[in-house]
């Protein structure tokens, strides 16, 4: 199976964000940030209470105003079939899991990963003792794909949390949401060659928003499907990790501007209003 190990240990100045940010230290003796994982199972599947809010303040990633999903609209999902979901995260730890080098499962999401040409794609996302792990599922066929990454904790330098956008001169439609981000750059920008070449693999951020299954009604509250809870549960992994792995160091959790380097693309534009990076039944056909 290919796998993505991304190790980025390169140093460089650091990356200069104009919103306020929040150093966190995790030394061995003091304290770190206490970020509960939410219970209480409702009636539904894949669905957990959570007790965070959808509205924009404090540390959240706000939701696209106005859009629902109805129940009809929900169904077309087959990752919201009951037990899809769980029987990808147990396929997932069979497959992709190495408990000597990742540890022990802390959390599972099903989320929309935004590429770095700005392009969605449903992703099943696990939160390990010491990775980060994100995996192409077929929910079609319930198959592993053959690419996933593997983001070591102890790499992170940079989390960041606030609204997508796009650069100043972008004619691309605004995005009106939030979403999540982790950084292992170092402060090292990516080349040309790299932000604009659609299969580099190494680029040294990864972007995470809602699933549209949170737009349903009944699924507001589910903590599945809920970058916000992804965001708090990789917070206090990350602290929890480097206790272990790089005591004295810090990683920044930053609320900012979530920056989307894409102009013009139509691509992005007809693939992402398809809902294309997700296993939906459009009118019998399945993909």
């Amino acid at each position: 199976m290919m796998e993505a190990d991304l190790h980025d240990d390169r140093s460089s100045q650091a990356l200069d964000f104009k919103e306020g940010s929040l150093q966190i230290q995790a030394d061995a003796a003091g304290d770190v940030t206490d970020v509960r994982f939410a219970g209480g199972v409702t009636n539904r599947p894949t669905s957990v209470a959570t007790a965070i809010t959808m509205e924009s303040t404090g540390n959240c990633a706000n939701m696209k105003p106005n859009k629902q999903v109805t129940d009809i609209e929900a169904k077309t999902y087959f990752s919201y079939r009951p037990g899809v979901f769980e029987n990808a995260v147990e396929l997932c730890k069979q497959e992709v899991l190495k408990p000597d080098l990742d540890g022990q499962v802390r959390g599972a999401w099903l989320l929309t990963e935004i590429d770095h040409w700005d392009i969605d794609h449903e992703r099943v996302v696990l939160i390990t003792d010491n990775s980060l792990l994100v995996i192409k599922y077929d929910f079609v066929t319930l198959k592993l794909n053959t690419k996933y990454k593997r983001i070591m904790l102890h790499l992170l330098d940079t989390v960041q949390i606030g609204d997508i956008t796009y650069p100043e001169k972008s004619v691309m439609p605004p995005r009106c949401h939030g979403g999540v981000r982790a950084l292992w750059n170092k402060g090292y920008e990516p080349s040309f060659g790299q932000r604009w070449n659609p299969w580099c693999t190494d680029i040294p951020w990864i972007t995470f928003t809602h699933h549209p299954l949170l737009y349903n009604a009944k699924e507001q509250e589910t903590i599945t499907f809920n970058v916000n809870d992804f965001f708090e549960s990789l917070v206090q992994a990350i602290n929890t990790c480097f206790k272990r792995k790089s005591p004295g160091q810090l990683v920044r959790v930053h609320q900012g501007n979530i920056i989307i380097y894409s102009y013009a693309s139509v691509t992005s534009l007809v693939f992402n209003q398809s809902h294309l990076g997700f296993a939906r039944d459009r009118n019998g056909i399945s993909y």
